[in-house]
């Protein structure tokens, strides 16, 4: 009974889903063996995408900085979504408005706000970061044009841009745990580092694990912000895999849909590398869960 009413449940979702992702992602796999332009049909060429974008240094950078970035953006995100979610469930007077705050980027279109973002680090547009750095170093980072300085520049708006949601999801979640668990280590002589990591960590590790797959897929994606923030992507280091297939498969004069189609099968690959061992956990708690 309880199978037939799941069934029923998500059977609608299912088949939404298989309509919208599934058909798409077939014609993705038999393009990516194809040579494929816009109003032509394809031309079977085997393994020749892959061999072409293998050997492609750019997209190998690509797969670096979207990898790296993906991880250590995740990392930051759940450490700092964590460290706000606490001191908003400890805030007296004034959570409202910190609240608020905090929430600006994350109901603001991404483009926009990274745009935003980088008239901070940009001195035709004032430049504040650039000018405070100036005053107090007496140098002058060029965000735009130097490879780590412009990755930590796309770094930061990445966080600041997921922080409120890692902090909304997380903050909710303190909410459940167990007063009386809280108490027994105060009993016990737990500090508050101590509470927080034997009581309040463990308790939400569900939560981070799911946090940690939606970030990572998440960030796998990066694209948008890479606009405003790396126009000088291919240059400097900074393209995501998502900005190489775009320039590839769009962008340029000669526009190949199978090789880009070639390299979004690739990131899936490393995207099911990546997130395979939170789905197992996920799914190991959910089962446990429901047994």
């Amino acid at each position: 009974m309880r199978h037939r009413d799941l069934w029923l449940g998500v059977g609608p979702t299912l088949a939404v889903m298989i309509l919208l992702l599934g058909v798409p992602l077939i014609y993705t796999v038999v393009w990516s063996f194809q040579s494929v332009e816009f109003g032509a049909p394809g031309e079977w060429i085997a393994l020749g995408n892959y061999v072409q974008v293998l050997a492609d240094p750019m997209f190998r950078s690509a797969v670096a900085f979207t990898v790296g970035y993906s991880i250590i953006s995740t990392v930051v995100l759940l450490a700092l979504g964590f460290a706000l979610a606490t001191l908003l469930h400890h805030a007296g007077r004034g959570k409202s408005v910190f609240l608020g705050v905090l929430l600006v980027p994350y109901v603001v279109p991404a483009i926009l706000a990274a745009t935003a973002f980088s008239w901070l680090f940009d001195n035709s547009f004032g430049g504040l970061v650039n000018f405070i750095l100036e005053k107090t170093t007496g140098q002058e980072v060029q965000w735009f044009t130097e490879t780590w300085a412009n990755r930590g520049l796309v770094l930061m708006a990445g966080i600041w841009l997921g922080a409120p949601f890692y902090m909304l999801v997380l903050l909710g979640a303190l909410k459940g745990v167990p007063g009386e668990q809280l108490e027994a280590a105060i009993a016990d002589g737990a500090n508050w580092w101590q509470r927080q990591w034997h009581v309040v960590i463990p308790t939400l590790g569900p939560m981070f694990r799911f946090l940690a797959l939606i970030g990572i897929m998440n960030a796998l994606g990066i694209f948008d912000i890479l606009i405003p923030l790396a126009p000088n992507a291919e240059t400097v280091g900074s393209q995501s895999v998502s900005l190489y297939v775009y320039q590839n498969a769009f962008a340029r004069d000669q526009q190949d849909l199978g090789l880009g189609s070639a390299v979004n099968v690739l990131m899936m690959i490393v995207m099911f590398v990546l997130v395979s061992p939170f789905v197992r956990n996920i799914y190991r708690e959910v089962k446990s869960g429901t047994a």
